[in-house]
């Protein structure tokens, strides 16, 4: 682009104007293939997460209602009793002393599996809990009644 101008006694100056046309969305063109399988990722995994949020140790929002946090603090109840008590056999009677139900308990030699019925705010739900080695090691997850 020429301007041609008179200034003065400059006489004639020329201007030459370089224009460069920027593209804004080269970074960004191919962004949404890194962030689309993140999201993805991210969703999965919530979706998981919050069918059983004990169970997956996150009793809280966004995966967690009212119902999973009682469920929980009964949970570290019954955990709680099996690691303090020394004798295995004597962990399903201590459970159900502190108002929980216990439908089935099975003791083995270092181990103990357990079916209790937890009665939460919006009805009830059933656990398995396994402990071994002398509740060293405590699991459960959520099963039907």
């Amino acid at each position: 682009m020429r301007a041609v101008t008179a200034c003065g006694t400059l006489g004639v100056v020329q201007r030459l104007a370089l224009v460069v046309r920027r593209n804004d969305r080269g970074r960004g063109r191919y962004r949404w293939l890194l962030v689309a399988p993140v999201v993805l990722i991210l969703v999965l995994s919530a979706r998981v997460v919050s069918t059983d949020p004990v169970g997956y140790g996150v009793p809280f929002w966004p995966f967690a209602n009212g119902s999973d946090r009682v469920e929980h603090r009964v949970m570290d109840q019954v955990t709680s009793i099996a690691r303090a008590l020394r004798r295995l056999d004597e962990v399903p009677s201590a459970v159900a002393a502190e108002g929980v139900e216990v439908l089935e308990a099975r003791v083995g030699v270092g181990t103990m599996w357990m079916r209790v019925r937890v009665h939460v705010p919006d009805g009830t739900r059933c656990r398995e809990v396994s402990v071994l080695g002398d509740g060293a090691q405590v699991n459960s997850r959520r099963v039907d009644c």
